[in-house]
């Protein structure tokens, strides 16, 4: 009787640690360039610097629309539809997550990544 309730508990353990181990793997998201965005499946991050005349907003549709340059300088239009992120133009940079659709890549969200009003002027 001791032995079965010592495997139904080991069992149990094992079952979880798998449902973590999986749940883990599928939240973590690395970073990856514009090419590998147009080859993956499902959503991706990609961090690059804003480019171009900046960030039109549409207010009425609530559609963001930018240019993205990654680190491997390709220069991608992006999509976002949803509130605009505040001091998006003073940006260091900025992780769009999400997918491509043809040629344009449609963030499902934003992350802004500002300078720090912390650090020293050198």
């Amino acid at each position: 009787m001791k032995n079965k309730k010592v495997f139904i508990g080991i069992a149990v353990i094992a079952v979880f640690s798998v449902f973590a181990i999986y749940s883990f793997r599928s939240a973590l998201n690395p970073y990856v360039t514009f090419a590998e965005a147009a080859k993956a499946t499902g959503n991706v991050q990609v961090s690059g610097r804003l480019v171009g005349e900046g960030p039109g907003y549409d207010p009425e549709s609530g559609v963001l629309a930018f240019y993205l340059e990654d680190k491997e300088g390709t220069r991608v239009p992006v999509r976002y539809e949803g509130a605009k992120p505040t001091n998006l133009e003073h940006a260091d940079s900025i992780v769009v997550i999400g997918g491509m659709e043809g040629d344009v890549f449609k963030a499902q969200r934003l992350l802004v990544k500002c300078p720090s009003k912390y650090e020293e002027e050198g």
